[in-house]
Order: C-alpha cells, then sequence, then structure tokens
C-alpha cells in the first residue's frame, strides 16, 4: 500500500503543471473509485466518478487518462455520460468525450458537444476551443446541426452584467 500511495502522489506532483483556460494557481487533486498510474509509461487511467480539482476549475468524468512527458502533464482525455468541465461563471463544457492538449492548449469536445463562455453558448457534434485566441470550431454529423446563441445583453457593446448591477445599486 505505501508503494502505491509514493506512486500516486508521483503522480499528482507531476500534474501540477496542467493549465487551461485560465492560469489556475493551488495543487491539482484527482479522486476517483479506481486509479492507476505507470511511471515509465507516464500515465494515468482513473474510473468511475473521477473528478479534478484545481482552483476554481473541475472536471468530471467516468474515465479519465493522463498523459506525461518527462515529468509534464500533455494531455487530459475523458469520457462520460458527459464529461463536464467548468472554471468559475466564465466557463462550462460537457459533452461524451473531452480531450485537452496542454502544449496547444486546445479543448476537442466531441459527442452532444456543449460550451458556455461568458453567456454565449456552441453546440454541435463536435466543438475544438482554443484556450489561447477564444477561437470556437463546431461541426455538425448526420442530422445534428451547429448551433450558436449570443444573449442580447451580449450584443451591446460594453454591456458588462456586473456594471449593470454596480450602477443600479448604486441608484438612491
Amino acid at each position: 500500500m505505501p508503494r502505491h500511495r509514493k506512486a500516486l502522489g508521483a503522480c499528482l506532483a507531476l500534474f501540477s503543471s496542467i493549465a487551461c483556460a485560465a492560469p489556475v494557481e493551488g495543487p491539482i487533486s484527482v479522486s476517483a473509485d479506481r486509479g492507476r498510474f505507470e511511471q515509465d509509461a507516464g500515465t494515468g487511467v482513473y474510473s468511475g466518478n473521477v473528478e479534478l480539482l484545481q482552483g476554481n476549475r473541475s472536471m468530471q468524468a467516468d474515465k479519465m487518462s493522463l498523459f506525461t512527458k518527462n515529468g509534464e502533464l500533455v494531455r487530459v482525455e475523458a469520457t462520460g455520460s458527459p464529461v463536464k468541465l467548468s472554471e468559475g461563471e466564465d466557463l462550462e463544457a460537457h459533452a461524451g468525450n473531452l480531450v485537452y492538449d496542454i502544449k496547444a492548449r486546445t479543448l476537442v469536445l466531441t459527442g452532444d458537444a456543449f460550451i458556455r463562455h461568458k453567456g454565449n453558448t456552441f453546440e454541435g457534434a463536435k466543438v475544438e476551443y482554443s484556450l489561447d485566441s477564444k477561437r470556437v470550431d463546431a461541426s455538425s454529423e448526420g442530422d445534428q446541426r451547429v448551433r450558436l446563441v449570443i444573449p442580447a445583453e451580449n450584443q451591446i457593446p460594453g454591456n458588462d452584467k456586473k456594471d449593470n448591477t454596480d450602477s443600479e445599486s448604486s441608484k438612491p
């Protein structure tokens, strides 16, 4: 058992280099019903109610595979019904499958993919999201079409819900 704990501790230390939608500070915590880390192969596979937490970022999946190279996390692959990703109130995503390429800083969601970023929603069979450029590419499959929803308040330049709330609360 101590050997298993050492491997899990080494695995979690390797994952402290993860970077997602915005820089998040703090340790990464991975919990699951089952887990296996193969240090020589640089892979960790977790299954059963998997949850990854770091700061205000969370990801839940049925199964999550983590890949390292030279001691650094390079890729996360997750499957679920659905996989869920959130970061505070700004970013929410879910799909049947999610692949996060850390070096390219991209998310690829497939299987009823959905991303909500600051109120705007993107849906399709496949949605690719660049964390740096904020570019979204969505594609359809069969009868499923791509869908984009921009709320009315996001169509007015300079309109920010926080600004509206603050100005209303300052009224006598």
